[in-house]
């Protein structure tokens, strides 16, 4: 099993190929640039307590699940940069993802962790921090977080920070991906 910060790192190389594809004129559809965000959420959410995720632990599931969804997005990705520029350019992307995903390239940039205050610690609490897109209603996020039985907390600059029972924040980070983002469609 690869681990959560190599995936994190094989995240960014596909955001940066998706960047450059997007400035060579390659047509990408909506659903990929939400399933791009809401890998990018749930990495946040493992991230955020990997140290606790035992191998029973539904959320093992989902690291297993996010796995197999940043191969399946990459080879999406390899197959448009391929067609664009080439199998020299595929080959390049696919070694910095490979190395990326193994942890043996400095492609991902050290992030200044941000503490998140008031969240509990005790063992079966869950919890994650995104930032919201401008756009977004605060009423929905309310009207979501009491659906799920989950505190929340929004910040000036727009950070969210969603906390409770684990399977309750893992409803809400799924209900606001699908509301923000859209359905994901990777299997």
């Amino acid at each position: 099993m690869v681990s959560i910060e190599g995936l994190y790192a094989a995240w960014q190389v596909l955001n940066d190929l998706l960047g450059e594809l997007r400035e060579k004129d390659v047509f990408i559809p909506n659903m990929t640039y939400a399933d791009l965000r809401n890998s990018k959420m749930v990495l946040e959410y493992l991230r955020s307590f990997e140290e606790d995720i035992q191998p029973s632990d539904p959320d093992q599931r989902l690291w297993t699940e996010m796995e197999t969804k940043m191969h399946s997005l990459r080879e999406t990705l390899m197959v448009w940069a391929e067609e664009k520029d080439g199998e020299d350019y595929r080959q390049s992307w696919e070694e910095r993802f490979k190395k990326a995903l193994h942890e043996k390239t400095s492609t991902a940039p050290v992030e200044h962790k941000v503490a998140i205050s008031d969240i509990p610690r005790e063992k079966d609490v869950g919890f994650f921090r995104i930032r919201l897109p401008e756009e977004t209603p605060v009423e929905i996020v309310s009207e979501i977080a009491e659906e799920c039985g989950v505190l929340i907390s929004l910040d000036g600059e727009r950070h969210l920070q969603v906390s409770g029972k684990r399977d309750c924040v893992r409803d809400a980070m799924k209900k606001l991906g699908e509301a923000f983002y859209g359905q994901s469609k990777l299997t």
